[in-house]
């Protein structure tokens, strides 16, 4: 079974329906295997009859047809890896927060420490955030935090870094 997760800003953000999270979720029933695996969002893919970033991919559903974002994101990336993809599960921030602070939180084990000075806050403007290295039960907002970082120290500015991140 595979399934498509798209994490997005939402309405009330820029692109709001940019995908920064791609992950295909390949789960075995028979074995009970499940296997991640982080699609980087500037891959270039054709979506329409132009090459663009996949990240787009959801957007341009949306644009065609309010509502079908996910699932024309969905087509492209099984035409891309040529992989069945039956379902999608597509979540903005807001969900994600929610979802999160709704089980009571998450505890996640942050592989390295690092610090983020250039994290986009209210207005336009930059505020700081750090994680410390090992175990830390986090809020949704905390969670949002971590899998959003771009530009933290100690190797963790890279997009491979933020794809480990939001796997975890």
């Amino acid at each position: 079974i595979n399934i498509l997760l798209l994490g997005m800003g939402g309405p009330g953000h820029d692109g709001p329906y940019l995908t920064d999270t791609n992950i295909i979720v390949s789960i075995k029933p028979s074995t009970k295997e499940v296997a991640t695996v982080s699609i980087p969002r500037d891959l270039g893919v054709t979506i329409g009859t132009v090459g663009r970033k996949i990240n787009f991919a959801n957007a341009y559903g949306e644009m065609l047809q309010p509502g079908n974002g996910g699932n024309y994101a969905r087509e492209i990336f099984s035409e891309t890896f040529a992989l069945p993809i039956s379902y999608y599960i597509r979540v903005d921030f807001r969900a994600f927060t929610d979802l999160i602070d709704q089980v009571g939180g998450v505890t996640i084990n942050v592989p390295r420490s690092f610090t983020d000075a250039a994290f986009p806050g209210p207005n336009f403007s930059y505020r700081t955030i750090q994680f410390s290295a090992g175990p830390e039960a986090m809020s949704g907002e905390r969670a949002l935090d971590f899998a959003r970082s771009r530009h933290g120290n100690n190797g963790e500015g890279a997009d491979f870094a933020r794809s480990e991140r939001q796997q975890l």
